[in-house]
């Protein structure tokens, strides 16, 4: 992940955060209260938990991967914030995450549509938002940026996909986003 990959990260999150509120409004359903901050805080926390794959990959699946090395220097040093800044910063050979696989963006679809259906919770709500809006972007940015990268969102799947699979997979789960997004 470059600089830039982390900075577009904060765009996209707060840029489809504010697209969606605009919606709100447009729409006269838009309301200032504490739920709406709740709302906010959950699609936050939602988009950092998607982060946290790679800290379950390196300390629990794979114990000799170099980002378990990192982990131990950031807590031996003791500066939090600037090592793992450092941390998100760089790339790593993890090829099988768990979030950013297909398989978790169906299940995150099924999740999302009972969340959008069934739970009043804003917080709630903005948790499961958070995570899509982070998937999403990382789905669309390897399929433009790094199609090698890009494969490795099927690594649970035992054979290989043809470039018009993978191309209708993005649109399709790009469309279901957007569908769920708006509701959520």
């Amino acid at each position: 992940m470059t600089k830039g990959k982390l900075w577009f990260h904060q765009v996209v999150l707060f840029g489809v955060l504010g697209v969606l509120l605009l919606l709100n409004l447009i729409k006269g359903s838009f309301v200032f209260n504490v739920s709406l901050l709740w709302w906010l805080l959950g699609a936050v926390i939602g988009f950092l938990f998607v982060f946290g794959d790679r800290v379950v990959y390196s300390l629990v699946v794979n114990a000799d991967d170099s980002l378990r090395v990192r982990f131990g220097e950031i807590f031996r040093k003791g500066n939090f914030v600037k090592e793992l800044n450092l941390l998100l910063l760089e790339e790593y050979d993890q090829k099988e995450l768990v979030a950013r696989s297909f398989l978790f963006l169906v299940v995150w679809t099924t999740l999302a549509f009972f969340a959008m259906s069934s739970v009043v919770n804003s917080f709630a709500r903005g948790l499961v938002l958070g995570i899509g809006i982070h998937l999403i972007f990382d789905m669309i940015y390897d399929y433009v940026k790094d199609k090698e990268k890009f494969d490795l969102w099927f690594w649970q799947i035992k054979r290989t996909l043809e470039p018009e699979e993978k191309r209708w997979f993005v649109i399709i789960m790009s469309l279901v986003f957007v569908l769920l997004a708006i509701n959520l």
